[in-house]
């Protein structure tokens, strides 16, 4: 996994159309640590090499795989990651099923306004935050709660800990 050495949210924009991510990574270059693929099987082999990213916005109609498809895919590959489908085709049946089978955290269309999508950016990156702060909170009351049984039954029963171990 790529380590980022930036405390900037990473994000991952997923598109075919090469003159929008070069429009997305010069708007947003000072906020966020921008990376970019041109299909979704890029995306995917990105987030495997490079990733976690906080986000992936993806593109509804691209060559090869759908966006909801990817942004399924992506799901199952980072699961933390929060997704947002950026598409110019904002028919209810897309809606739907990005909300239900992607997961995504915000639908937004084409030509979408730059404060906008960076309103759309800032609440993902904080979910994202979220979702991490979350995970670690019960991993660490897991393994705390683990080591305090463990301590407990050393103390109960030393030769019941003993083979437990």
């Amino acid at each position: 996994m790529g380590a980022d050495v930036s405390d900037k949210p990473r994000i991952l924009f997923v598109d075919d159309e090469e003159k929008l991510l070069q429009a997305a990574r010069r708007a947003l270059v000072h906020g966020y640590d921008i990376h970019t693929a041109l299909s979704g099987a890029e995306g995917l082999e990105r987030i495997a090499a490079d990733g976690p990213f906080a986000v992936v916005v993806s593109d509804m109609n691209m060559p090869g795989m759908t966006g909801v498809k990817f942004l399924i895919r992506v799901r199952e590959a980072a699961p933390d990651t929060v997704r947002i489908m950026l598409t110019a085709y904002a028919e209810i049946g897309v809606a739907a099923d990005a909300v239900n089978d992607g997961h995504v955290f915000r639908f937004l269309t084409k030509p979408c306004p730059r404060a906008t999508l960076l309103t759309a950016l800032e609440a993902a990156v904080e979910q994202y935050r979220l979702i991490r702060a979350e995970r670690e909170l019960l991993d660490k009351t897991l393994h705390g709660s683990l080591r305090m049984l463990s301590q407990v039954l050393s103390m109960a029963n030393p030769t019941a800990f003993g083979q437990a171990l």
